[in-house]
């Protein structure tokens, strides 16, 4: 399931800390962690660039499972995700003693328009709205990226076959995939690296229904950026052709009557049908040719 953060019982940029791990908001406890650790919480969750553990645990304690202990950041980390920490664990803290609690120095701004900018929908964004593929040739082909907490990332190409690919292509509206490619064969990514160990059956509507973990720590590195080459064009570019193929393939006519205009429906009907015709006598004079060559 993909990550979460927040701090509870106090306000946004102050509580008991939180995480979002399968399924469940847990606590995180605090043991080994610097004040580096906070700041770089604070920073992530736009409340300033400054903060400190706080000792009184005035946040109050939690209730639900304590998924990770012995977090260390650096100055080089920009998200918690990126820090190094003891695997996942429902029950990492000893006791509720061990909670952390933050409080950071700034406060959150109201969030403007172009913070979304790159998402169609300031509020929410649909599971197609979430996915793109940039560096290739078109919509169809290139880096996978996926957009999570306010900012588009990579996907690890650990695991990553055919049947991810195809999730991501059939979610894309592109068709099938040709090929799942691994270590950024289109390009090395820039921001986070939200997720590795995708399992997709191959079935799926979407990707966010597949299996997967999300990234924590340093397993991964955009070296190894997952891509896609699907089979397909996107609608938005399949549109203009078939208005195209329309405007230039019928010949000249008489005014249409009543009896005789056709909807526009039944022409992209006509033009989709015919298009398919033309593939299925290409396939099968490949089929031919090859049974030929065999005898």
């Amino acid at each position: 399931d993909f990550l979460a953060l927040r701090l509870v019982n106090g306000n946004d940029c102050a509580g008991r800390l939180e995480v979002f791990y399968n399924g469940t908001w847990g606590s995180i406890c605090s043991n080994r962690m610097t004040q580096l650790t906070a700041v770089t919480v604070c920073k992530q969750l736009d409340c300033g660039d400054g903060g400190e553990i706080a000792e009184d645990f005035e946040y109050g304690r939690g209730s639900g499972p304590t998924w990770l202990d012995h977090i260390e950041c650096t100055e080089q980390h920009s998200s918690l995700w990126q820090c190094q920490s003891d695997p996942w664990d429902p029950q990492s803290c000893d006791n509720r003693a061990e909670e952390t609690h933050i409080s950071c120095t700034g406060r959150k701004e109201v969030t403007s328009p172009d913070t979304f900018a790159k998402c169609p929908n300031s509020t929410s964004c649909s599971d197609r709205e979430k996915l793109r593929v940039i560096g290739g040739e078109d919509e169809c082909s290139g880096r996978v990226e996926i957009w999570h907490q306010g900012s588009w990332g990579t996907i690890c190409d650990d695991t990553w076959d055919m049947a991810d690919a195809n999730v991501v292509c059939r979610q894309l509206g592109c068709g099938s995939a040709v090929s799942a490619l691994s270590e950024a064969a289109f390009g090395e990514g820039t921001g986070p690296i939200w997720l590795e160990k995708v399992h997709c059956k191959g079935t799926e509507l979407s990707l966010w229904d597949c299996p997967a973990k999300s990234l924590f720590g340093k397993n991964c590195d955009h070296k190894e950026d997952s891509a896609v080459n699907c089979s397909g064009y996107s609608l938005g570019h399949l549109i203009p052709f078939l208005f195209l193929f329309h405007f230039h393939s019928d010949p000249p006519r008489r005014p249409a009557t009543d009896n005789t205009r056709l909807s526009m429906p039944v022409i992209l009907c006509i033009i989709l049908g015919t298009l398919l015709c033309l593939v299925l006598a290409i396939l099968a004079g490949q089929i031919q040719r090859a049974r030929a060559q065999q005898r």
